[in-house]
């Protein structure tokens, strides 16, 4: 039961921090947080439909249609977290004009995206996952406490992290939340990366080094730093240039379009 636990602990938590986070910055910019409803509704609904249609998924791309569809995900929400980071430093540098622009006209869409597909991603993971159990296993009572227990531990350790947030001083959020969401989605470029290889699109290569003596991936503290900056005890050299790619990308178009904006 712990590993289910461990494993729907780190699922949730990642999909918690993204939204604790977005809702954090709402909340600051006083921006109307009735976009999480049909954000979760999305997600939730895309989740269903991923689950029922696993199978076949699956099957595509002469069995890699599960590991591309995940990579695709991930690839896509790192895309909107780069938009949203460079919304939420042009607010914090210049509030006003930043909400006139186009970007900011469009936010709550953009919210919508990354927050449903998020949990449609995570909700897919999960559901891979119980479907395995069900399939080895008799005894569902594991799965259901297990499932519940790290449900409920990571929707609070999400409702913490909001509350944190929001009792910070605006600036120190603003940057807080910037970080938080470049670490969360360098991490899912490394996710992307090794789901693109075991799918084959990528070559397969020997780890970097091992920390699994030091961290390991299957305990609560791996789970967390999992959720919160991708940490894998094995990485490969695709995932790290992957990781920091993302970071370098984040960083620089914040900067290019201060920068463009100075000039303008």
């Amino acid at each position: 039961m712990l590993v289910t636990v461990i494993i729907f602990l780190r699922e949730v938590l990642e999909a918690a921090l993204i939204l604790s986070v977005l809702l954090a910055v709402s909340f600051q910019f006083k921006l109307s947080r009735k976009w999480i409803f049909p954000a979760l509704s999305i997600g939730f609904l895309g989740a269903t439909i991923s689950a029922y249609f696993l199978g076949d998924i699956s099957n595509l791309l002469e069995g890699t249609g599960q590991e591309v569809m995940n990579s695709t995900l991930l690839i896509t929400m790192c895309f909107l977290i780069n938009i949203i980071c460079i919304w939420i430093w042009q607010c914090l540098n210049n509030n006003q004009a930043a909400f006139s622009t186009l970007l900011a006209k469009n936010i709550k869409k953009i919210l919508i995206l990354d927050v449903s597909i998020a949990i449609m991603h995570e909700g897919s993971e999960l559901s891979i996952y119980s479907y395995s159990l069900i399939q080895m296993h008799d005894n569902h009572l594991s799965l259901i406490l297990g499932g519940g227990l790290g449900l409920g531990i990571g929707a609070s350790l999400g409702a913490i992290i909001y509350y944190l947030l929001i009792n910070m001083q605006k600036r120190t959020l603003l940057i807080t939340a910037i970080a938080i969401l470049i670490l969360i989605s360098a991490g899912m470029a490394s996710q992307a990366a090794l789901y693109l290889i075991q799918s084959g699109w990528l070559p397969s290569q020997l780890p970097l080094w091992d920390t699994s003596q030091i961290i390991s991936e299957r305990s609560i503290v791996g789970q967390l730093l999992y959720a919160l900056i991708g940490y894998e005890a094995t990485p490969s050299p695709l995932q790290i240039l992957f990781y920091f790619a993302v970071i370098i990308i984040c960083i620089s178009s914040i900067i290019l379009t201060t920068k463009t904006k100075r000039h303008n």
